[in-house]
């Protein structure tokens, strides 16, 4: 891809494929397990329907008789072995995602004043290390796209955070 391209997303990830027999078989046994629990009526190929719950925003629970632990377990999925494999993780609920990311997107942080300067000086020290010489690897080139690029992921950070500034 074109350095014009690129320097327009702030991030990339860069995956590679390698072959490795084990986690090729955990894969496609993950894709199986999700087939198996699809809705009949779903054409092969569709992309998985999300559900509308992000109208409700609220985190308080009406019923009475939920307990502590109830509502603590409410926030990740209840484990199977038959959909999530042998190896037991913890799992949002997307549900609880969906609410936590439209709870997110309403904050709208300032950067503070050390932030702002840490910025610079970032953004400084990139410049100068891409100055460095013909000889270094060769990367993506350093431009003001990229101190907004600081910017939003910083903004984006404290969203995730739900803090109203950009602490450095």
């Amino acid at each position: 891809m074109q350095d014009s391209l690129l320097s327009r997303f702030d991030l990339m990830m860069i995956m590679l494929d390698v072959p490795d027999r084990e986690n090729d078989i955990l894969i496609s046994d993950h894709v199986v397990r999700i087939h198996r629990y699809r809705d009949p009526k779903e054409q092969d190929g569709e992309v998985f329907p999300l559900t509308s719950g992000v109208d409700v925003l609220s985190t308080k629970s009406f019923e009475n008789n939920i307990t502590a632990t109830d509502q603590l377990d409410d926030v990740y999925e209840k484990y199977d072995p038959i959909l999530h494999g042998p190896v037991y993780t913890k799992i949002l609920k997307s549900d609880f995602v969906r609410k936590y990311l439209a709870i997110s997107k309403c904050i709208k942080p300032q950067l503070d004043n050390e932030a702002s300067a840490l910025i610079t000086v970032e953004y400084a020290r990139l410049r100068s290390r891409e100055a460095v010489g013909p000889d270094a690897a060769r990367t993506l080139p350093v431009t003001p796209r990229t101190v907004e690029s600081m910017i939003r992921l910083s903004k984006a950070h404290a969203k995730g955070r739900f803090s109203r500034i950009v602490e450095a």
